[in-house]
């Protein structure tokens, strides 16, 4: 207990001299994906950055925090090994949509930071340039860079599932899985002081929302897709570490998630553990 109380003090101390910037911040800056309202230019002059290649350097930085196997299983779901593309994608803290666009910005060669301009080259004199021929000119529209449209589209309607109201059980599931370079203990005994779903009964809202789940005003719910549901807990440990809750609702009487803890002092870790949520 006593060494426990030392790793959570020294968490707690290196999360307060922190100043990592969030994973999904920086791929709004890079133009990957904006979860909120600020669009990618007034991203970058937020977090500080003069140019898009400046954020999308430090975008691609910031994921090499995270193996490169656990990325393709996220965007692509090839190569997983011991977790589903589903898994993968709780254990980097990002947006399903983002995925697909941030692979593509880190695997392309790295955009050349903007030309010096160069005063032009005379042309040697010589041959007077030629009289333009009569008639009406045309001018001709010249293909120049297609704009690719990151935002999420809209969900579908319908396809929510309403769980069903009566008796749900809480099971926590098998030992957490980690990424990245975890401090030994800390990552565990944060995990362990996690809000959990309560076991009894539950009278669900119509329609569902999963700040049900775990009744606390200081966890704030966003849905993230039709059934999917992410739970971010306010005010803790500052930008050196999150916690969240990942749910999805699979059928009226199951509900599966994961309870992340992200560390990014002194070193990126995340720790998640899978649970279930059942009706008796």
């Amino acid at each position: 207990m006593k060494a426990t109380r030392y790793l959570l003090a020294g968490a707690a101390a290196l999360c307060g001299a922190a100043s990592a910037q969030p994973l999904d911040q920086l791929a709004c800056a890079a133009g990957v994906h904006c979860s909120g309202a600020l669009p990618p230019d007034e991203a970058r002059v937020v977090l500080g950055f003069d140019s898009q290649h400046e954020a999308e350097r430090a975008f691609i930085d910031a994921s090499r925090d995270f193996p490169d196997d656990l990325w393709r299983c996220a965007a692509t779901g090839s190569g997983c090994t011991n977790m589903t593309q589903n898994e993968a994608r709780v254990m980097i803290p990002l947006p399903e949509e983002a995925f697909a666009p941030a692979e593509v910005v880190r695997g392309r060669q790295p955009l050349a930071p903007p030309a010096v301009a160069q005063a032009p080259v005379a042309k040697p004199a010589g041959t007077p340039p030629a009289k333009p021929r009569g008639g009406i000119e045309v001018e001709v529209n010249k293909p120049g860079p297609t704009e690719i449209d990151l935002r999420p589209p809209a969900p579908a309607p319908g396809g929510e599932i309403q769980p069903q109201d009566g008796h749900w059980t809480f099971t926590h599931g098998s030992r957490p899985r980690a990424s990245g370079q975890c401090l030994p203990g800390v990552a565990e005994a944060v995990s362990k002081q996690m809000p959990a779903p309560q076991s009894g009964p539950v009278t669900f809202a119509r329609p569902f929302n999963a700040s049900q789940i775990i009744r606390s005003p200081q966890v704030a719910w966003k849905r993230i897709a039709p059934n999917h549901w992410r739970g971010t807990l306010t005010g803790a440990g500052g930008s050196a570490m999150r916690m969240e809750w990942d749910v999805r609702v699979t059928s009226p009487t199951r509900m599966e998630g994961d309870s992340i803890v992200r560390v990014s002092v002194p070193s990126a870790c995340t720790l998640s553990t899978p649970f279930t949520f059942v009706r008796q």
